[in-house]
């Protein structure tokens, strides 16, 4: 059933006494603890229905409703095994199952399926599977039907044991020697009154009986609805907490509402592939601008807490300077890209779905990233004077349903949202951070139920990180806990979340403790040896009394990937990033953000690093040797070479551009920011220049050549996300500096230690 607020069951794939796979579906209601927490669920908890959908050998294919198409892989269907769908949990997810010889597989989450999470054996070989609601209670139940036998066991199944039967009954026996005892028709389930527990059946050719009460099978309903080449399907198609009944013929779904007197009130076409079957799955009712299929019966995110920024879209009149503009072009130059060529190649496809399913065969970091990165720029672009359409290629409607579309299914598929999404694990506040911002400038365009979800999203990682204890790359004493490891990013980009979070959400019930924990990692990042030991106050607080260790040398320089690495210096602006978001904010920016800023950015253009000389990263310094920054040139020296590629421009023109901007509160020496500013941003220009086309890629059109020039598999996406980094610092100089928070920010304590950088982190871009 699909009452809301409640936690329904579902529904199977039974195998026919021919052995054809045929459907059998349930829906469930609520137990009375569920239903007392269903009546104080804030208005915005959905209701839920059954939707047509088919299962295949890998992918469970869906129509939501408002008509979207969606398609999910599934666990490999094992040899003779049957699908079903469920609430193995009660969470409120319909989740994947397979029975085979009287085995169960059961997992928790449709997105990213893995090993099952339950495992167990009821019934035997040649059994035929039933699930359902036997008990009312929002955990979906299993069952098996053995010739005319009902054998049924109560959730959460135990897993690594035989479940015992809880109830066990004859139902459909037929004594003709036709039929050898068995039921005439396939079994079906559902709660065809509405009270909450599931009931059951049998389909034969058109022919329906029902039974309202597992305790009361002899009270009966005999329907007449479909014809003998029919597959059956159960489920609530209008939310109304009772199920009903349908037929699938071809690849038209006839739907009834009811049971009394059945009609085809609903019909519905949906293709399939030869093989797949009938499988109906409950989701959550749409909502406008749609809603997550995969949400679980979760708490919500409280949109009301987000406050939308008032210095947007502040561009008209402003006189800008040629480097100004040249920024604000190549940003420009890059949107064309991403809603162009990119759009074409990615995204047009999908251009009718509410929800796009991103996590698949890629890794989360490409899967989650590189659109958020996307989402982002042209967000920015949109609100901030940077979206001409007549530079850009798009309107300002189109670039909006661009954003909007990525950030609802980056926000869908996280954790808080979807259980086995994204999220909650190592580098995943940046990527929220990036869908949150890029969420935030569009607020007013977004649904509420697109809002609802990237609060819970931006929630649960800010709380998550406050729970952590600062990374750090070397104790106090100088014992280096990650060789060729630094913190300093993971630092800056879990304090940029945090401040972000806090930004959006002033008001929320943690905002402070997000705030005061952004600064404490702020302060952290880019930390040298001689901080530990410092008296100097910052935000209130000595470094002396704040950290436990550090994760810079003395003269500014970062070690990552074993190697003196410009690129993680170079990320220090994600800690400027947020006093961009505190000026749209119209708050004022902690101090801890430019701590020891003004020594990583001087080390750029002063720290002369002598060629074959000893690195103490280990190995040597390469030809010609210099400073990163070669002034007067676009040109950049990496004294140990680069993960990625030399050629990358973008990360250090938004670098510059923030420089500029925050010059006063850095006071860093060396080449002036405004001069690098322009000098990289040529070298940007010539970059897509010489692409080799006009569609304004960064990276050439040859596919080999992109890959030398920069190996990461997002460069575009970083690219252009670094560009619109750049432009939106500028847009806030137009605005007007924020002023420093000089204010006390306690050290929050932690309650977990900081986890370090998966096995293959080498492997990704800063």
């Amino acid at each position: 059933m699909a009452r809301r607020g409640s936690r329904s069951a579902t529904y199977g794939l039974a195998a026919a006494i021919v052995c054809v796979l045929m459907p059998v579906a349930t829906t469930s209601a609520t137990s009375a603890a569920a239903a007392t927490a269903a009546a104080a669920a804030p208005p915005t908890t959905p209701r839920t229905v059954n939707v047509p959908a088919y299962a295949g050998p890998q992918e469970l294919e869906a129509r939501v409703p408002r008509g979207d198409l969606v398609s999910y892989r599934l666990p490999a269907l094992t040899s003779h095994g049957t699908r079903v769908m469920g609430d193995w949990d009660g969470d409120g997810a319909e989740t994947p199952g397979i029975f085979a010889h009287g085995q169960w597989q059961l997992w928790n989450q449709v997105v990213r399926t893995k090993g099952p999470d339950v495992t167990g054996s009821f019934g035997h070989s040649g059994d035929i599977p039933v699930v359902g609601d036997w008990n009312g209670d929002g955990v979906t139940d299993i069952g098996v039907v053995r010739d005319s036998t009902w054998y049924l066991t109560l959730g959460p199944i135990p897993t690594g044991a035989s479940a015992t039967v809880w109830r066990q009954f004859t139902f459909g026996e037929v004594t003709s020697d036709d039929h050898d005892g068995a039921p005439v028709g396939v079994p079906v389930v559902g709660d065809w009154d509405g009270n909450g527990a599931d009931g059951i059946g049998l389909f034969d050719a058109g022919r329906w009986v029902i039974a309202n009460s597992l305790t009361d099978l002899e009270q009966t309903r005999t329907l007449s609805f479909g014809r003998a080449d029919d597959h059956p399907v159960t489920g609530d198609w209008d939310g109304n907490g009772a199920d009903g009944i349908g037929v699938v013929r071809g690849r038209t779904w006839y739907l009834s509402n009811r049971v009394v007197r059945p009609r085809a009130a609903v019909t519905s076409t949906l293709d399939h592939d030869a093989g797949d079957v009938p499988a109906t799955w409950r989701v959550p009712v749409a909502t406008v601008g749609g809603t997550c299929p995969t949400r679980a019966d979760l708490p919500r995110g409280d949109a009301s807490l987000v406050v939308p920024s008032t210095m947007l879209d502040r561009h008209a009149g402003a006189v800008l300077d040629r480097t100004t503009r040249q920024v604000r072009g190549s940003l420009q130059t890059a949107e064309r890209y991403l809603l162009g060529d990119q759009y074409d190649a990615l995204w047009r496809a999908t251009r009718s779905s509410s929800y796009l399913s991103l996590l698949g065969g890629r890794s989360d970091e490409l899967a989650i990233r590189l659109p958020a990165m996307s989402a982002l720029t042209v967000a920015i672009g949109l609100r901030t004077g940077a979206a001409d359409p007549k530079v850009v290629g798009r309107s300002a409607g189109d670039a909006t349903a661009y954003v909007s579309q990525l950030v609802r299914s980056i926000a869908c598929e996280h954790e808080a949202v979807t259980p086995g999404g994204w999220g909650l694990g190592w580098e995943t506040a940046h990527w929220a951070m990036l869908t949150g911002a890029a969420a935030w400038l569009v607020w007013d365009r977004l649904s509420p139920e697109t809002r609802s979800d990237v609060v819970a999203m931006m929630a649960a990682e800010a709380d998550r990180e406050t729970q952590l204890a600062v990374p750090y790359w070397a104790l106090a004493d100088g014992t280096v806990l990650t060789p060729g490891d630094t913190k300093a990013e993971e630092c800056a980009w879990s304090a940029g979340l945090l401040a972000l979070a806090a930004a959006m959400m002033p008001s929320a019930p943690h905002a402070a403790l997000w705030r005061a924990k952004s600064a404490d990692l702020a302060v952290a990042a880019y930390s040298t040896r001689a901080d530990v030991t410092s008296a100097t106050l910052v935000n209130g607080v000595s470094g002396q009394d704040r950290l436990q260790g550090y994760n810079a040398y003395l003269d500014g320089t970062v070690e990552n990937h074993q190697r003196i690495h410009p690129d993680y210096a170079a990320n220090i602006q994600l800690l400027w990033l947020t006093a961009d978001f505190d000026r749209l904010a119209r708050q004022r920016v902690p101090e801890a953000m430019f701590h020891d800023g003004g020594l990583v950015y001087s080390s750029l253009s002063t720290h002369d690093f002598q060629a074959g000389a000893d690195s103490p990263a280990g190995g040597t310094y390469a030809e010609p040797g210099g400073t990163v920054y070669v002034p007067g040139t676009s040109r950049i020296y990496y004294p140990q070479g680069d993960d990625w590629g030399v050629v990358r421009r973008a990360h250090f023109v938004s670098l510059d551009a923030h420089a500029l901007v925050y010059a006063k509160y850095l006071d860093a020496t060396g080449w002036p920011a405004g001069h690098a500013l322009t000098q990289h941003e040529r070298g940007q220009r010539a970059l897509v220049a010489a692409s080799g086309t006009a569609d304004g890629r960064t990276y050439s059109v040859d596919p080999s050549v992109a890959a030398r020039q920069d190996t990461y598999p997002g460069r575009e996406e970083y690219a252009a996300h670094c560009l619109a980094s750049a432009w939106l610092a500028l847009y806030v100089r137009q605005l007007g500096v924020p002023a420093l928070d000089t204010g006390t920010l306690p050290v929050p304590v932690p309650t977990e230690r900081a986890p370090h950088a998966p096995a293959a982190a080498s492997t990704l871009a800063p």
